[in-house]
Protein backbone atom coordinates (compact mmCIF):
# COMPACT_ATOMS: atom_id res chain seq x y z
CA UNK A 1 0.00 0.00 0.00
CA UNK A 2 0.96 3.94 -0.67
CA UNK A 3 0.57 6.40 2.01
CA UNK A 4 1.14 10.22 0.88
CA UNK A 5 1.76 12.56 3.96
CA UNK A 6 1.38 16.23 3.86
CA UNK A 7 4.50 17.68 5.41
CA UNK A 8 3.31 21.22 6.93
CA UNK A 9 0.94 21.08 10.03
CA UNK A 10 1.01 17.04 9.77
CA UNK A 11 4.44 16.12 10.71
CA UNK A 12 6.02 19.56 10.96
CA UNK A 13 4.60 22.09 13.34
CA UNK A 14 4.41 25.27 10.63
CA UNK A 15 2.18 27.25 12.93
CA UNK A 16 4.33 26.79 16.28
CA UNK A 17 7.17 28.26 13.83
CA UNK A 18 5.41 30.73 12.57
CA UNK A 19 4.03 31.83 15.40
CA UNK A 20 7.84 32.01 17.17
CA UNK A 21 9.14 33.54 14.22
CA UNK A 22 6.61 36.81 14.27
CA UNK A 23 7.01 37.11 17.92
CA UNK A 24 10.47 37.29 17.47
CA UNK A 25 10.76 39.27 15.12
CA UNK A 26 8.11 42.20 15.78
CA UNK A 27 8.50 41.95 19.61
CA UNK A 28 5.40 40.72 20.51
CA UNK A 29 3.92 37.84 22.91
CA UNK A 30 0.87 36.75 20.28
CA UNK A 31 -0.33 33.16 21.63
CA UNK A 32 -1.89 30.92 19.55
CA UNK A 33 -5.17 30.84 21.70
CA UNK A 34 -4.71 34.56 20.81
CA UNK A 35 -4.75 33.57 16.89
CA UNK A 36 -7.58 31.04 17.15
CA UNK A 37 -8.34 29.25 14.25
CA UNK A 38 -5.69 30.32 11.50
CA UNK A 39 -2.71 32.13 11.20
CA UNK A 40 -0.74 34.85 12.84
CA UNK A 41 -1.57 36.99 10.01
CA UNK A 42 -5.19 36.69 9.39
CA UNK A 43 -5.07 38.48 13.20
CA UNK A 44 -2.37 40.98 11.75
CA UNK A 45 -2.59 41.61 8.59
CA UNK A 46 -0.40 44.25 8.35
CA UNK A 47 2.60 42.01 9.19
CA UNK A 48 1.67 39.64 5.73
CA UNK A 49 4.06 40.82 3.21
CA UNK A 50 6.88 40.82 6.33
CA UNK A 51 5.64 37.70 6.93
CA UNK A 52 5.34 35.69 3.47
CA UNK A 53 9.20 36.86 2.56
CA UNK A 54 10.57 35.26 5.86
CA UNK A 55 8.50 31.97 5.36
CA UNK A 56 10.13 32.24 1.70
CA UNK A 57 13.86 31.62 2.78
CA UNK A 58 14.78 28.44 3.40
CA UNK A 59 16.07 28.61 6.54
CA UNK A 60 12.50 29.30 7.68
CA UNK A 61 11.92 25.21 7.43
CA UNK A 62 15.02 23.78 8.31
CA UNK A 63 14.10 23.65 12.26
CA UNK A 64 10.51 23.25 12.51
CA UNK A 65 9.85 21.05 15.16
CA UNK A 66 8.57 17.32 14.60
CA UNK A 67 5.10 16.39 15.52
CA UNK A 68 4.53 14.00 18.27
CA UNK A 69 4.71 10.81 17.67
CA UNK A 70 4.80 11.24 13.52
CA UNK A 71 8.48 9.71 13.59
CA UNK A 72 7.99 6.47 15.28
CA UNK A 73 4.28 6.35 13.72
CA UNK A 74 5.65 6.83 10.25
CA UNK A 75 8.47 4.58 10.49
CA UNK A 76 6.14 1.68 11.49
CA UNK A 77 4.04 2.56 8.63
CA UNK A 78 7.21 2.47 6.59
CA UNK A 79 7.96 -1.10 7.48
CA UNK A 80 5.12 -2.76 5.55
CA UNK A 81 4.10 0.58 3.22
CA UNK A 82 5.49 3.05 0.76
CA UNK A 83 6.02 6.10 2.26
CA UNK A 84 5.54 9.07 0.20
CA UNK A 85 5.87 13.03 1.99
CA UNK A 86 4.01 15.18 -0.41
CA UNK A 87 3.94 18.83 0.42
CA UNK A 88 2.65 22.04 -1.48
CA UNK A 89 6.40 23.84 -1.89
CA UNK A 90 4.90 26.51 -4.32
CA UNK A 91 3.28 28.71 -2.09
CA UNK A 92 7.31 28.86 -0.76
CA UNK A 93 8.90 28.53 -3.47
CA UNK A 94 12.15 29.09 -1.69
CA UNK A 95 11.77 26.46 1.07
CA UNK A 96 12.38 23.49 -1.14
CA UNK A 97 15.99 22.83 -0.19
CA UNK A 98 15.29 23.98 3.64
CA UNK A 99 12.26 21.39 3.60
CA UNK A 100 14.61 18.63 1.47
CA UNK A 101 16.69 19.25 4.94
CA UNK A 102 14.25 19.47 7.60
CA UNK A 103 13.13 15.98 6.21
CA UNK A 104 16.76 14.09 5.47
CA UNK A 105 17.63 15.43 8.94
CA UNK A 106 14.11 14.23 10.98
CA UNK A 107 13.12 11.26 8.63
CA UNK A 108 16.24 9.66 7.50
CA UNK A 109 13.94 6.46 6.85
CA UNK A 110 12.36 7.95 4.01
CA UNK A 111 13.51 7.59 0.52
CA UNK A 112 14.61 10.65 -1.15
CA UNK A 113 13.07 9.81 -4.09
CA UNK A 114 9.40 9.56 -2.02
CA UNK A 115 9.56 13.42 -1.57
CA UNK A 116 7.25 15.01 -3.71
CA UNK A 117 7.02 18.73 -3.97
CA UNK A 118 4.26 19.68 -6.10
CA UNK A 119 1.54 22.99 -6.70
CA UNK A 120 -1.50 20.14 -6.87
CA UNK A 121 -2.34 17.17 -5.34
CA UNK A 122 -4.68 15.90 -7.65
CA UNK A 123 -1.98 14.16 -9.23
CA UNK A 124 -1.29 12.17 -6.83
CA UNK A 125 -1.80 8.67 -7.03
CA UNK A 126 -1.45 7.07 -3.34
CA UNK A 127 -3.65 4.23 -1.34
CA UNK A 128 -4.04 6.99 1.52
CA UNK A 129 -3.53 10.81 1.74
CA UNK A 130 -3.00 12.14 5.27
CA UNK A 131 -3.59 16.29 4.63
CA UNK A 132 -4.70 19.28 7.08
CA UNK A 133 -6.12 21.14 3.69
CA UNK A 134 -9.04 19.98 2.94
CA UNK A 135 -8.66 21.89 -0.46
CA UNK A 136 -5.78 18.89 -0.83
CA UNK A 137 -7.87 16.02 0.23
CA UNK A 138 -11.33 17.17 -2.11
CA UNK A 139 -8.65 17.09 -5.28
CA UNK A 140 -7.32 13.42 -4.19
CA UNK A 141 -8.82 10.53 -5.84
CA UNK A 142 -7.59 7.84 -2.36
CA UNK A 143 -8.79 7.59 1.02
CA UNK A 144 -8.14 10.90 2.78
CA UNK A 145 -7.63 11.65 6.15
CA UNK A 146 -8.23 15.19 7.68
CA UNK A 147 -5.08 16.41 10.30
CA UNK A 148 -6.20 18.62 13.05
CA UNK A 149 -4.88 21.97 12.60
CA UNK A 150 -5.92 25.24 13.95
CA UNK A 151 -6.81 26.61 11.15
CA UNK A 152 -9.57 23.39 10.19
CA UNK A 153 -10.80 22.97 14.23
CA UNK A 154 -14.10 24.90 13.56
CA UNK A 155 -15.12 22.84 10.50
CA UNK A 156 -16.42 19.65 10.26
CA UNK A 157 -16.13 18.03 6.81
CA UNK A 158 -16.85 14.46 5.33
CA UNK A 159 -13.43 12.97 5.89
CA UNK A 160 -12.16 10.62 9.09
CA UNK A 161 -10.65 13.12 10.95
CA UNK A 162 -7.03 12.38 12.75
CA UNK A 163 -6.22 14.89 16.09
CA UNK A 164 -2.50 13.55 16.03
CA UNK A 165 -0.10 10.44 15.76
CA UNK A 166 -1.65 8.06 17.94
CA UNK A 167 -4.94 8.56 16.23
CA UNK A 168 -3.60 8.16 13.36
CA UNK A 169 -1.66 4.63 14.37
CA UNK A 170 -4.69 3.27 15.68
CA UNK A 171 -6.90 4.00 12.17
CA UNK A 172 -4.37 2.14 10.42
CA UNK A 173 -4.03 -0.59 13.43
CA UNK A 174 -7.87 -0.84 13.62
CA UNK A 175 -7.77 -1.30 9.74
CA UNK A 176 -5.20 -4.18 10.20
CA UNK A 177 -2.52 -2.30 8.00
CA UNK A 178 0.38 -1.98 10.86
Amino acid sequence: MRIAIDMDEVIADFSEKDLRTFNKLFNKEVTQEEVGNGYVTQKYPEYEDAMVFIRNNADFFRDMKVMPDSKRVIERLAKKHEIFIVTAAMHFSNSIHGKIDWLKSNFPFIDQKHYVFCGDKSIINTDYLIDDSLENLRVFSGKGLLFSAYHNLDKDYDYIRVNNWLEVEAYFEEKGLI
